[in-house]
């Protein structure tokens, strides 16, 4: 049933990273052992625990998130917790991008579950093949993710430069952070009985800063990034539309193992 509604391995005390992926290079500087990959695409995976049709989509979200050419995030929606089961990860902010998407897009409904590629196509999130040909047509047309973001380590301070450029100058910078998997016994609803395995759930989203004339530089504390309790995150450069609903996402960058 469907319901409506773009690594490495580093162990030395520091490390500098350059990556040429999909035309552009991203580097990357941390004072700790960390993974570090630059994906091709981004794949955000709209998904409930209380939603029948959802599992064979997160099955597809962990086969993709293998191979480092795509960033998969699962967002888990609020919306079908009165079913009988509420979402242990659902988040009412997931929700609301979920919507800001269907407006942007002109659809009239929201649906789980629900693949967002780019930020540009949606689709079902059980169809892995399609996910993947959306994907590689977005990287041989240019379209995919094309602006770099450099992340420096200096004295236990993250400092996230992207250089100013003309197409997007007014993209924002946020920190997903995400655990890598958990197990969910489901007790009761529509998946009941089932224990369902979830990757790369998006647990935080923070916006970090907006690109500007002069691009974008911040800087902030890795210690801090360590007590929000997450050892994953994402770098996400995101456009708008001119109604601020999201657009394209055009830079990415992970680091995980904190």
């Amino acid at each position: 049933m469907t319901y409506q509604l773009g690594s490495k391995k580093i162990s030395t005390l520091a490390f500098a990273l350059a990556v040429n992926i999909a035309g552009f290079a991203s580097t990357i500087s941390l004072a700790n052992a960390a993974d570090i990959f630059t994906p091709k695409t981004v794949v955000e995976l709209f998904t409930s625990q209380g939603c029948s049709s959802c599992p064979p989509a997160d099955e597809a979200l962990t086969e993709l998130i293998k191979d480092k050419n795509y960033l998969g995030l699962a967002y888990h929606v609020d919306y079908w917790d009165y079913i009988g089961w509420k979402d242990t990860f659902g988040s009412p902010e997931f929700t609301k991008r979920q919507r800001s998407y269907s407006r942007a897009m002109n659809e009239r409904q929201i649906y789980t579950p629900q693949a967002i590629i780019n930020g540009r196509s949606h689709m079902n999130g059980a169809y892995g093949d399609k996910i993947k040909s959306t994907a590689q047509n977005y990287i041989q047309s240019g379209e995919s993710l094309t602006v770099p973001i450099i992340v420096v380590e200096n004295a236990g301070r993250l400092s996230v430069t992207i250089k100013a450029q003309d197409t997007y100058k007014d993209a924002t910078l946020y920190a997903v952070y995400f655990e890598p998997e958990e197990v969910v016994d489901i007790k009761r609803g529509e998946n009941a009985g089932k224990k369902v395995t979830y990757t790369n759930i998006v647990r935080k989203i923070e916006m970090l800063g907006m690109t500007g004339e002069n691009g974008l530089h911040a800087e902030f504390s890795l210690a801090d990034v360590k007590a929000k309790g997450f050892k994953n995150y994402a770098l996400i450069l995101q456009s708008k539309n001119t109604d601020m609903t999201p657009s394209a996402i055009i830079g990415a960058s992970v680091i995980t193992n904190l």
